[in-house]
């Protein structure tokens, strides 16, 4: 607490009116949207949908092939790969899968500029879903804030799914899995975190049971003003997620390259 109070202060102090602002913002904005969508959440009834598959285990990969080059809020450059590098990487997060869990079903979210990708990504899973050419995917996934275009993708994605699992993977595209994944260390009806730091976690690779949907849709909702302030994902969801609904992994079992820099991360 000492340190966090201690990291506002110089906040404060370095951009004070940049800091006031963003005060007002939040409470203006930000926790009345928050309020909104809580009590719309505690009505809201899912429809069911039509010709949903049960099964076991489903991974869904967040992929933008075709990006734009522009720089991010924390990066100048936004991908030191090309398309055909990346599809690459892809097509490996996907033989991993199939590798590691080869029951699982494989849902590919795209949402680069082009739909039509290299090594014909999208008949080596069991859905491709082409998400760039709508308008706000377009608008959150070309703009600086890499985590809205993740959550804005992840919430178009959401209603378009043809699998109900049991335990649902959300993955990075161009991470896999690699000789430390374990499946038996994730089974759990709750959400399953590797946490960086106490109010941030891992991304890369997290899972959650399908009771558990609606909890991470209604995160991802509220995350959505404060990542316009350039809040990550990883923190929004350590954040907004309750910690009853949490459960913790020591080791994720997955492996690749930050696409900013090259560096090879294992977590």
């Amino acid at each position: 607490m000492r340190d966090k109070i201690k990291r506002i202060g110089k906040i404060f102090l370095n951009h004070p009116l940049s800091f006031l602002a963003r005060q007002v913002y939040k409470i203006v904005l930000v926790r009345p949207f928050q309020l909104v969508v809580s009590i719309i959440g505690l009505f809201y009834s899912d429809q069911p949908l039509k010709n949903i598959e049960e099964v076991s285990y489903c991974f869904i990969i967040t992929s933008v092939i075709y990006n734009k080059q522009k720089e991010l809020s924390y990066a100048s450059t936004r991908s030191v790969y090309n398309p055909e590098e990346r599809a690459v990487q892809t097509l490996k997060t996907i033989t991993s899968i199939k590798e590691k869990v080869p029951s699982a079903k494989i849902i590919l979210v795209e949402s680069g500029l082009q739909s039509n990708l290299p090594l014909e990504l999208a008949k080596q899973v069991d859905q491709y879903l082409y998400l760039g050419n709508k308008f706000f995917v377009r608008l959150a996934c070309d703009s600086k804030f890499k985590s809205l275009g993740e959550a804005v993708m992840l919430l178009s994605a959401l209603k378009l799914i043809k699998f109900n699992a049991e335990l649902f993977f959300k993955i990075s595209g161009r991470y896999f899995l690699d000789e430390n994944f374990d499946i038996n260390s994730w089974q759990s009806g709750l959400f399953k975190f590797f946490y960086i730091r106490n109010d941030f976690v891992s991304t890369r690779l997290y899972s959650f049971g399908k009771q558990m949907m609606r909890v991470w849709q209604l995160a991802l909702i509220k995350g959505l003003p404060l990542m316009l302030l350039d809040y990550p994902v990883e923190h929004i969801l350590a954040r907004l997620v309750p910690k009853k609904y949490i459960q913790t992994v020591d080791k994720v079992g997955v492996m690749g390259a930050d696409a900013t820099s090259g560096k090879i991360v294992k977590e």
